[in-house]
């Protein structure tokens, strides 16, 4: 039986208005604790019937199998399982699951129950501690809601786990398609020094690998949109009181959209109007990336975007602002 479904345009409208600094959280459960996820990615929520599922032999130890829905399968994974957490369910919710897309996926994730779904703003998410990121769990970031204290779920970091090929991987058969030579390519790449936002530990460790192989040496790396703001006001106020151009401290930002304290939305749009910084080529690199969310990157003066499986399309992009526009 269906419980939730949203409408895909307005599952795109919700995650942010146009760099407003807000988002939508599902809050569900995993035995007693409270866990959530973007409302953008969730695409329906639906009971859970077990005799709708197939099991697949030698599948990842938390992956159930195949859900039927509608006429088509889906995997569906145990996701307290897959977290390692008790095998209890403390909770009168009923199990459910929640049918999610993103990185032009469609995956089920099994839940001990769902509560509600807060409205609230992106600075109100608190990062992961390093501490704890250095062990790559599978969570990014927390926020206190209703006195419960919710774990933010990294459900990209999951897949990877699940699926290998998932992961980022350059190749520079892939992405070297242009008539200069490798070597000089790389040179090109290595003046320039990019900014990079990401709050998945999993993702800024693949992201640096990628472009690092690609000849993008110089990166500065944050955890969230607030921080990232902050260097780059400090990077303006420099350039400004030297009489210089923005480009003699940062060639260009390349941030995700979901992040704790600042969305990457709230984040362009603020270089652009806020700190006028309007040459600065400011990348969205998101799992969220369709025609819907395109429009809302142009809308805060977003000069480009990559989707996060598509390494070559990020190597081009790269590029295109940091290379061959200079």
């Amino acid at each position: 039986m269906e419980i939730f479904k949203t409408d895909e345009n307005k599952r795109q409208q919700i995650l942010t208005e146009s760099g407003t600094n807000e988002v939508e959280i599902i809050e569900f459960l995993l035995g007693r604790q409270s866990f959530g996820i973007n409302v953008s990615k969730v695409r329906e929520i639906v009971s859970f019937d077990r005799s709708s599922v197939t099991a697949v032999p030698e599948a990842y130890h938390s992956v159930i199998g195949m859900l039927l829905l509608r006429e088509n399968t889906l995997p569906l994974v145990d996701l307290k399982k897959h977290m390692s957490l008790p095998n209890y369910a403390a909770t009168d919710l009923r199990q459910v699951v929640l049918v999610c897309e993103f990185n032009k996926m469609v995956n089920g994730f099994l839940v001990d129950g769902v509560r509600q779904i807060h409205r609230c703003s992106w600075d109100q998410i608190i990062p992961l501690s390093p501490f704890l990121s250095y062990f790559k769990p599978g969570i990014t970031s927390s926020i206190t809601l209703d006195d419960q204290n919710v774990l933010m779920v990294d459900l990209e970091h999951i897949m990877v786990d699940i699926y290998p090929e998932t992961k980022l991987v350059y190749s520079e058969e892939v992405v070297e398609d242009h008539n200069l030579d490798i070597a000089k390519r790389h040179h090109e790449r290595e003046e320039t020094h990019l900014i990079f936002a990401e709050d998945s530990p999993i993702v800024r460790q693949s992201v640096k690998k990628v472009t690092e192989q690609a000849g993008y040496n110089n990166m500065t790396v944050f955890d969230n949109g607030e921080d990232t703001y902050h260097e780059i006001q400090k990077m303006a106020e420099k350039a400004r009181a030297r009489g210089v151009g923005i480009g003699e401290y940062v060639t260009a930002v390349l941030t995700d959209i979901e992040m704790p304290r600042m969305d990457g939305l709230t984040l362009c749009r603020k270089i652009k109007e806020e700190l006028r910084l309007t040459h600065l080529p400011v990348i969205m690199f998101s799992s969220l990336i369709n025609d819907q969310m395109i429009n809302k990157c142009k809308s805060v003066g977003a000069d480009g975007w990559a989707d996060k499986l598509q390494v070559e399309e990020l190597i081009h992009v790269l590029d295109k602002f940091c290379v061959e526009d200079r």
